[in-house]
């Protein structure tokens, strides 16, 4: 590393990484963007992951750089920015030694979880939001952070709002929604595959255990390097939760009717 730089070792649910920058401002820049549950540290391991944001010399832009390859470039700061959290967040979720992550939303309700797994655009973190404006106890908009146990943890990010007819994500505190952060870890109670549909009736189907976990599996990010543990993991998420399907309107309809059903703890509830 060039010794103008100025760095940092960072460790988060057990990853060590990297952060280093030609200034101590994009350095802060950059540990503003760091996973949740981010910890400075003096000291790491020899090999761990190093990324660092340039100013190239005689560039007006800048340059993220992964190791020894450049794995962004641009005239903004913020789409680096963007970049680094992503990159980030990925190192993280496929190496936390003791955590699985799936890419779900989850928020938390009377001592309970409710999770929402699924890809982008599926309409995840509009979902979430309605939730918290209704009353849960906010987790994630991104990943249902998981232990052995099938409990999952806070991974309390700034969601990421899509506004109507722009393609850009806008963060959004959680404050902004008159909300509340989930602090302890939770047994989930209902997972709910669900996806947006214009015009769409939220009509819920029962999934059983089974075929909950071989879904969740689709949105699971260590599956391909610890199989055995994420299996184990989603088997304890289901000892404990219901799971339903069902195309989903509006977030309000879909997010009534999912909160009376985490107080009746039952599926025919959701009806």
């Amino acid at each position: 590393m060039n010794p103008s730089h100025v760095s940092q070792r960072c460790i988060s649910f057990g990853v060590p990484f990297q952060l280093a920058a030609d200034s101590g401002l994009l350095l802060a820049k950059m540990l503003g963007r760091a996973p949740p549950g981010t910890q400075p540290c003096a000291s790491g391991p020899e090999g761990a992951p190093r990324f660092t944001l340039l100013t190239p010399s005689g560039s007006a832009g800048y340059c993220l750089v992964a190791g020894d390859e450049v794995v962004a470039q641009s005239a903004e700061l913020q789409p680096i920015l963007d970049q680094l959290a992503r990159d980030l967040m990925v190192h993280v979720a496929n190496h936390a030694p003791e955590r699985v992550f799936m890419h779900a939303g989850v928020v938390g309700w009377q001592g309970r979880a409710l999770v929402l797994p699924g890809a982008s655009f599926a309409g995840k973190t509009t979902l979430v939001a309605e939730l918290v404006r209704a009353g849960a106890a906010y987790y994630s908009d991104e990943y249902a952070v998981l232990d052995e146990q099938g409990r999952v943890h806070p991974y309390p990010r700034d969601l990421q709002m899509r506004r109507p007819a722009l393609p850009e994500q806008t963060p959004v505190a959680i404050e902004e929604l008159k909300g509340t952060v989930g602090a302890a870890p939770l047994p989930v109670s209902h997972v709910v595959f669900s996806e947006y549909l214009e015009s769409a009736q939220w009509m819920p189907e029962p999934v059983s255990a089974g075929m909950a976990v071989l879904e969740m599996l689709r949105h699971t990010i260590p599956v391909q390097r610890t199989p055995a543990r994420a299996m184990a993991a989603l088997a304890k998420v289901m000892q404990t939760a219901t799971a339903m399907r069902s195309a989903r309107g509006e977030a309000s309809e879909a997010a009534q009717s999912l909160l009376t059903a985490m107080r009746a703890g039952s599926v025919a509830s959701l009806v």
